[in-house]
C-alpha cells in the first residue's frame, strides 16, 4: 500500500467512530465535515507511514516522518512534511557494472499534493501524488537522492480499498445488526474535507 492511501484511510478510520453512532438512524447517508487542523493531527498520529518504493534496487527503510502543513484545494491536499530513509543504499548499472551506492540516513523536506477522484459507480476513491522539486541546499545532495524515489509514484492513480475497513454491528430495538460504511461521495472544501457514507447492511 502505498503512503497516499495509508494517509487516506488513517482519515477514513479516525470518521468510523462518528459514523458508527450516526448509522442505526437509518440508511440515509451519513455526511462528515472535517476541518483541516483534526486531519493534519489525525495523519501526524499516524506517523511515521512507511513509503513502498516498489522496486528491487534500494534497499532500507523510506517514511514520511513529519507532517507541517496541510491544505485543501478544489479536489486535492497539499502536504508539507519530512521524508526520512534509514540505511539506505541504492543499486544502479552504470556501463554494464552494478554499482551500490550507500546512502545511510537521509531527511528530505517535500511538497506533496494528492489529487483526488471519488468513482461513485465503483465506489472508489483514486489518489494521485505530485511531488514538488525540493529546493537545492548545500550538504544536502545525499537526500536529494531520495526524490527520484518519491517522483516514480508520482502522476499515477492508486486506488484506496475500502474493503479494508472492518463491518459493524448496531443494535436496532431488540436486534444487532451487521453492516459495512459504503462511501457515497468524497470531497473536499475550504479547510474541510466532507465524505458522504451509507450503511451497507450485511
Amino acid at each position: 500500500m502505498t503512503f497516499c492511501c495509508r494517509i487516506t484511510l488513517s482519515i477514513l478510520f479516525f470518521l468510523l467512530p462518528t459514523a458508527t453512532q450516526a448509522a442505526s438512524a437509518g440508511d440515509e447517508p451519513i455526511t462528515i465535515s472535517m476541518p483541516a487542523e483534526i486531519i493534519r493531527q489525525t495523519i501526524r498520529d499516524a506517523l511515521p507511514i512507511p513509503i513502498d518504493t516498489q522496486g528491487k534496487s534500494v534497499e532500507g527503510s523510506i517514511v514520511v516522518s513529519s507532517l507541517n502543513k496541510l491544505q485543501f484545494k478544489d479536489k486535492s491536499i497539499v502536504l508539507q512534511g519530512v521524508v526520512s530513509g534509514r540505511d539506505l543504499a541504492m543499486s544502479t548499472n552504470l556501463g554494464g557494472q552494478n554499482i551500490r551506492m550507500k546512502l545511510g540516513n537521509v531527511e528530505l523536506p517535500v511538497s506533496c499534493e494528492l489529487f483526488l477522484r471519488f468513482d461513485k459507480k465503483k465506489k472508489i476513491l483514486f489518489v494521485t501524488p505530485h511531488f514538488s522539486k525540493p529546493e537545492k541546499k548545500p550538504g544536502n545532495e545525499t537526500a536529494e537522492a531520495l526524490f527520484p524515489l518519491l517522483t516514480a509514484l508520482g502522476g499515477r492513480e492508486f486506488p484506496v480499498d475500502f474493503e479494508t475497513m472492518a463491518p459493524f454491528s448496531a443494535n436496532v430495538g431488540t436486534r444487532e445488526i451487521a453492516f459495512r460504511l459504503e462511501p457515497v461521495d468524497i470531497q473536499t472544501g475550504k479547510d474541510m474535507l466532507v465524505i458522504k457514507m451509507r450503511p451497507k447492511v450485511l
